[in-house]
């Protein structure tokens, strides 16, 4: 039984930190545990520009990232922004729902609505937003284990829509 006791202030210059006081350890409280060691919980905002405009962009908003030569276009909810950050820094400022799916780009897991593997070795995903993007053969090993993992954890359900349309 969790008490209300679970959660502490402290001041702005003190570091933060999390205690689990468990019985015992299961799969969901090893998620837990690597989403806090792993920082997860911390919502990332980029700066992105769009028409000389500056758009402040929360990660969880970003379906995809996809360099094209010097720019990196953000894929967001209803919008695509510019930043000229390079790709390799946004892989280790975004959370690790991100993952690299090609040379070019970046996915959000999270945003993701089924996978389809294709005869050529690529992997099709189709995001919720309905746009499609490609694992390519380089990347697709990493990204199956993360989408097992994931799917034992229980944050893949195991409804066809993910898999198949």
């Amino acid at each position: 039984c969790i008490r209300d006791r679970g959660i502490q202030h402290v001041e702005e210059k003190k570091q933060e930190e999390a205690l689990l006081r468990l019985t015992g350890e299961d799969v969901c409280s090893a998620g837990l545990k690597e989403y806090i060691e792993t920082d997860s919980w911390r919502m990332v905002s980029l700066s992105c520009r769009k028409g000389g405009e500056i758009h402040r962009v929360k990660s969880s908003d970003i379906f995809y990232v996809e360099s094209v030569q010097e720019v990196q276009l953000i894929h967001a909810e209803g919008d695509v922004l510019e930043t000229r950050e390079r790709l390799y820094v946004l892989e280790k400022m975004l959370p690790s729902s991100f993952l690299r799916i090609s040379r070019s780009v970046i996915l959000n897991l999270d945003r993701v609505k089924r996978y389809r593997p294709l005869i050529n070795g690529l992997m099709e995903v189709k995001l919720e937003n309905g746009e499609l993007v490609y694992i390519s053969r380089k990347y697709l090993r990493e990204v199956r284990d993360r989408i097992l993992d994931s799917r034992n954890e229980g944050g893949i359900s195991d409804d066809k829509e993910k898999h198949q349309e």
